[in-house]
């Protein structure tokens, strides 16, 4: 859930503080566990959807002429927008994050959030997103770059 409501935040936030996974729920799961070809299956599923995801962001970010750091393992890409920041400073970078997130509607993990050393540089998870919402995503995100 993505909300800006500061009370709608604060209430959610205490829905799970004493909740345990229930007993039923604890043994479907490891029932689920214990069956090797549905975990093969599902597995060989999430690693191509992954490869997938992954070969959608690089490709659009080539497209950009964004630079970026491949990932290797991860579930991220890590790019420099720092050409893009209105100026060169945190600040700058919560500026464009702004954009961002109101012009294309994509939300981005800042650098700053990761303790970069340099202002401009983000994180984008594309894992997080099914393949066809990244490809929204990224189009949103090139027609910004572009601008």
């Amino acid at each position: 859930l993505y909300t800006q409501n500061t009370l709608l935040l604060a209430a959610l936030a205490n829905l799970n503080i004493f909740s345990g996974v229930s007993h039923p729920v604890q043994l479907i799961l490891a029932e689920i566990l214990t069956d090797d070809d549905f975990l093969d299956g599902f597995l060989d599923d999430c690693r191509a959807t992954l490869l997938w995801s992954h070969a959608i962001c690089v490709q659009k970010l080539e497209e950009m002429v964004v630079p970026y750091v491949h990932a290797e393992a991860g579930l991220f890409v890590y790019i420099d927008l720092s050409p893009l920041l209105p100026e060169q400073s945190w600040e700058g970078e919560r500026r464009l994050a702004r954009l961002i997130e109101q012009a294309a509607r994509v939300v981005l993990a800042p650098g700053e959030h990761m303790y970069e050393k340099r202002p401009g540089h983000f994180r984008i998870c594309y894992s997080w997103v099914t393949p066809e919402v990244l490809e929204i995503a990224m189009e949103r995100l090139s027609f910004l770059v572009k601008k």
